[in-house]
């Protein structure tokens, strides 16, 4: 008789647990408990910890030299570098990361504005060793958006352009933004 209360029990109880088993119990709605990823969020300060922890492509060096090419643009349409005689001398001083946390190079993106600074027909870059007009500064960093279509963070450039005294005389900005749910920067 024991034998058989048991048995029972065990089958009942793996009865119940199968038929639990196929039922779908969806207890996030309407946000009432917070996903596994806004948890996360949430516990993570900085936005480039965050996708790392995810394990999504964060931010590459590509991605900041994409952006430091459209604010280069922006900046060589200025009054300063257009129509003049010869080309501007400017010093490329430093490029400067105020994001730590990010996986990206600075030098090698130091390498690339050089270059496309370079390639401008109105600038010409020294290395200090000629008389520049100009000393320039490229600043990263990430800036907070408010759209709905893009993650809460967004990938900075501001580049500032000083004359020879230390007086700044003009600042470009640009940024990058992620769309939600995606690796696509826009």
């Amino acid at each position: 008789m024991k034998r058989f209360f048991k048995t029972g029990f065990v089958l009942t109880g793996a009865l119940f647990l199968l038929s639990c088993s196929s039922e779908v119990i969806q207890a996030q709605r309407g946000g009432i408990i917070p996903t596994q990823a806004e948890l996360q969020r949430e516990d993570v300060a900085d936005y480039m910890t965050y996708l790392r922890l995810k394990k999504e492509a964060g931010p590459l060096d590509q991605d900041y030299i994409l952006l430091s090419y459209r604010v280069i643009q922006d900046m060589l349409q200025s009054d300063l570098f257009q129509n003049k005689p010869e080309r501007v001398k400017i010093a490329l001083r430093d490029v400067l990361n105020y994001h730590p946390t990010a996986q990206i190079r600075p030098a090698i993106i130091h390498e690339a504005v050089e270059h496309e600074l370079m390639n401008s027909e109105a600038l010409w870059v020294t290395d200090g060793s000629v008389v520049y007009d100009y000393v320039l500064d490229v600043e990263l960093s990430e800036v907070p958006v408010n759209d709905e279509q893009a993650e809460g963070k967004a990938l900075s450039v501001l580049l500032v352009l000083s004359d020879v005294y230390g007086q700044q005389v003009g600042e470009w900005f640009g940024f990058l933004k992620r769309e939600k749910g995606s690796n696509a920067w826009f």
